[in-house]
């Protein structure tokens, strides 16, 4: 008898893990050095201006992503994931044009991580766990962010002020480097197995002719539209959150470590017990569940940001500069309140991405299909954190920044409520592209209705039932 692993190595829970393990080790790495403030520079000039050339080729790599990962399949992430490794060495350099310059080819790796990681979270699981696909992935993926945010918080705890060592650099460029061949242990989606016998994909590689024709189509889908403001609003935040608030000057470098921890850990809370939440058939159907899971986001944002304000009035731009001025410590007065809300800020980036992510999934179980609508979710999100970024680097009143975060969140949020009016409660849609010479398909709750797919998943739900 051969050795048989405890879990089933095919099932889409476990790719979804290894994709989340992989974005533990890159994307997540890089939020907690971002998550610093600056990066952990002592002027967030230079990180402003990278971030800008990041959102601006990955704005644009992100539709390109769709088709190249519906071409060619997972395997491009392993190069999309090595750019993450040559952004964190340019600080190596403390050259800011060579950091700006890899921060926009950190943008064309993200993009192409990015849409593949959103085809195979939104189209691998069954309809009734995609809430719990989200929570395994985000948990899993921010724990990265968490243990990276240790790093610097343990390296810097006796340093106030100055920038980031060396060694906490290239602690994040070994992780990010095995993340990126980690890539290699995926399996392609035409051999991922859903417990119910369903393959998650038939379909034949992808063209371009065929990838442009239904990029096009996208803009054109009212869904996606009215999406832009919720999807545009879903990264804006990090500006203020991580280049001002945290990173404005109003905490010292031992202070802002200690948020930035706190933050990612409520980001795996929060997402461990949102995910799990859209899933539960006992608040109803999915569309009730739409609606209930878009209102507690709303509440969550509105509440943030109007507490928030309250805390801005304390510093701006000036007064933080200004002689005499004592940045914010972890042992300062008052800073126990301070930490609550940047924590409520990982809580409510959790839930208000993994809403979308579940959103998106409730429209489709294909994976080429959740791919491009990933590509455009991404490349809106990222057009508006380059907007938003540039309007820091312009140096607009710290209270100005948070008055138009809270407007782009509450205007988006509210919008949503007409899609989530339109959530069906099994998905039918079309599809073409089949590896067993059909035109076109049904697919059906994630089951193609055609008589050799039927037969083949019976075949394959008994050779893997045992697993289950």
């Amino acid at each position: 008898m051969g050795f048989k692993l405890p879990f089933r190595y095919n099932s889409p829970n476990f790719q979804v893990f290894l994709v989340g393990f992989i974005c533990f080790c890159c994307p997540g790495m890089f939020n907690a050095l971002n998550g610093i403030g600056g990066a952990g520079r002592s002027s967030p000039k230079a990180t402003d201006n990278a971030n800008t050339a990041l959102s601006i080729t990955f704005t644009l790599c992100s539709l390109i992503g769709a088709p190249a990962y519906n071409m060619f399949g997972h395997r491009i992430i392993v190069p999309a994931a090595l750019a993450y490794v040559l952004y964190v060495g340019s600080y190596l350099a403390t050259s800011d044009a060579f950091t700006i310059a890899t921060g926009a080819v950190l943008g064309i790796g993200a993009g192409f991580l990015w849409t593949a990681q959103a085809g195979i979270m939104m189209s691998y699981p069954q309809e009734n766990d995609k809430g719990k696909a989200f929570s395994i992935f985000w948990m899993v993926f921010n724990l990265g962010a968490t243990l990276g945010a240790a790093i610097p918080l343990g390296n810097e705890w006796n340093s106030v002020k100055g920038d980031v060592k060396p060694g906490t650099y290239i602690a994040f460029m070994v992780i990010m480097t095995v993340g990126a061949f980690l890539a290699l242990a995926l399996l392609p989606a035409s051999k991922v197995v859903r417990a119910d016998g369903s393959y998650v994909s038939l379909h034949k590689f992808s063209n371009w002719r065929r990838e442009a024709v239904e990029i096009m189509n996208l803009f054109k889908d009212w869904r996606m539209l009215i999406l832009i403001p919720l999807f545009a609003g879903s990264n804006w935040f990090y500006t203020y959150q991580f280049q001002v608030y945290n990173g404005g000057g109003y905490f010292n470098l031992r202070a802002r470590g200690l948020n930035n921890l706190v933050y990612w850990l409520l980001q795996i809370l929060g997402a461990g017990a949102f995910g799990w939440l859209l899933d539960l058939e006992c608040l109803g159907n999915r569309r009730r569940r739409a609606m209930i899971g878009n209102t507690l986001v709303f509440v969550c944002m509105t509440a943030l940001w109007i507490a928030c304000i309250f805390i801005q009035m304390r510093f701006t731009r000036e007064s933080v500069k200004a002689e005499g001025f004592a940045p914010t410590d972890v042992f300062s007065s008052g800073y126990v309140g301070l930490l609550i809300e940047y924590a409520g800020f990982g809580l409510g980036d959790a839930i208000y991405q993994g809403f979308i992510y579940w959103l998106l999934g409730t429209m489709t179980n294909d994976t080429e299909r959740a791919a491009r609508y990933g590509g455009f979710y991404k490349t809106v999100q990222n057009a508006a954190n380059a907007i938003a970024a540039q309007i820091d680097a312009q140096h607009v009143p710290y209270m100005t920044e948070l008055i138009i975060t809270f407007a782009v969140n509450t205007v988006g949020l509210l919008l949503t409520y007409v899609v989530c009016w339109t959530v069906p409660d099994v998905t039918v849609e079309e599809v073409d592209n089949l590896q067993d010479g059909h035109a076109v398909g049904t697919l059906v709750g994630g089951r193609v209705e055609t008589v050799e797919s039927v037969e083949a998943g019976k075949e394959t739900y008994e050779e893997t039932k045992a697993y289950n």
